[in-house]
Parts: structure tokens; sequence; C-alpha cells
């Protein structure tokens, strides 16, 4: 009848009212591209938090490293930038059946030699396959990474065992040491732009500069970030240290543009 025509007619209008409503909404939330919280390399998913509008970038790359996510979970009611946190709870991940460390995939050779290292049965075939799939996923997920005009990326660590700044001091350009005892040597600053280290010199807390590549690339982000020469500075401390690591980051955000 016409009454139930007119009736279903409505209905469709509040029906496409709330679609276009929604799309409105997702399209000022997450920018005309819905899917960007959630970028991925060769399988490895990390979640992007966007906290304001900023030249910075935070990266969480470890998954077994929660201060450093606790921190960055604190400053979430901040104007900081674009966070990107790794979707795993372990150190390392599972890459086409092979486990290697996140912080190694950021060149051919270091995840190569790190494959090797931790799946020692595996072919070949399956590492090179492996590799393939980092290498073709690996300057896209870099350039969403990547801070824009000029900015600074900024990754989030912890250690626990032996590693510490005396780790670095043999790759690095230069170093400017405050306390290298224990368990002040496990708080340091790496960073690969010299202005950068100058300021951070001036800090209470332990610098490396590393602005040249290594001769032998490890895989890591920092190495990469020096390839491309994207200012870089990881934030190193001890598991725990939750007040040193914040106290760190604040420096950086108060003394660097």
């Amino acid at each position: 009848t016409k009454k139930e025509l007119n009736h279903k007619l409505c209905a469709m209008k509040v029906h496409l009212h709330i679609f276009f409503i929604s799309c409105f909404f997702l399209i000022n939330v997450y920018g005309n591209n819905i899917d960007q919280d959630i970028i991925e390399i060769a399988s490895i998913r990390f979640k992007v938090l966007q906290h304001g509008e900023s030249n910075r970038r935070y990266i969480w790359i470890h998954g077994d490293e929660k201060t450093a996510l606790l921190l960055l979970k604190r400053l979430k009611e901040k104007n900081i930038g674009t966070v990107f946190l790794i979707d795993n709870d372990k150190r390392e991940v599972v890459i086409n059946s092979n486990v290697i460390d996140p912080n190694r995939i950021f060149s051919r050779a270091g995840a190569e030699k790190n494959l090797i290292k931790m799946n020692s049965n595996t072919s070949r075939s399956t590492i090179d396959k492996t590799l393939d799939m980092l290498d073709r996923d690996r300057e896209r997920f870099f350039d969403r990474i990547k801070p824009p005009n000029s900015g600074l990326l900024l990754a989030l660590h912890n250690n626990l065992h032996g590693y510490s700044i005396h780790d670095e001091i043999a790759i690095s350009n230069e170093v400017s040491l405050k306390n290298s005892g224990h368990p002040y040597h496990h708080n340091f600053y790496i960073c690969t732009n010299r202005d950068d280290f100058n300021v951070l010199s001036k800090s209470p807390y332990n610098v490396v500069l590393q602005e040249t590549p290594p001769a032998e690339d490890n895989g890591s982000l920092s190495c990469l970030a020096v390839r491309k020469g994207v200012r870089y500075i990881n934030i190193e401390t001890r598991l725990g240290y939750l007040s040193v690591q914040t106290k760190m980051l604040q420096y950086i955000e108060d003394h660097l543009e």
C-alpha cells in the first residue's frame, strides 16, 4: 500500500542518514583511509595511535619491554603525535614460521643473520622467502613511520640483562658519559643527529652519537634511520625504571625541536 511504501522510504532515509554520519565520523577520526589504525611489515602488525598533530613519531618494537609501553600509554592525553605499538607480547615475532627479532628486520643483511641465528633447522628457501617478504614491505613501512618535516623518530626500549651503553661505544662516533657504573650504564640515549647529540650531551644522561652507517648493518631501526638521514633517538632504560625513562623523554620534549 501507499502507506507501507512511505514507511519503507522513511526507514531507508534514516538508514542512509546514519550511514553518512558514520562515514563522516570515521573520515574525521582516521583520515581518508579508515584502515590506518593497523600497519604491517611482512605480517608483523603495529597498532597506530594518533595523539594530536606533531612532527614526532614514537615506536615500541619489543613486546616484552613493558616499561616503555606503560610510558607511551600514559602519554595518550598529551599532544605528542603518532605512536606505533607492536601487536605482540613477546620479544620475538614469527614470520613465515621463522622466529626473528623485530629490531633486526630493517635491512636484508641484518634480518638474514638474525634468522640464521634463531632458526637453526629452517631451510635456505624458507629464509629467502622470509627475506623477500621483508624486502617487499620495508620501504612502505618506513615511509609510514618516519616523521615529517625533519621531525624526530623516537624508539623506546628497555633492557634487563647485560646490555648497556658499553655495547654501543665501539660503534659510535662520539660519546657523552655521565655515569657509566651499574645500574646507570643501562640508561642512555642513542641518536643519529649531531645537533641532537650536542643538546642531549648537556643532559644528566649518557648519550652516544651514531651518525654514520656501521661497518656491519645489524638490521636495527637506528641503522636504517642513519642510512635514510632521519633524526632518530632511542631512549633506552633498564626494565622497570619508569621514572627514569619518563624524565629522559621529558628532557627531549623540553629541549629538542
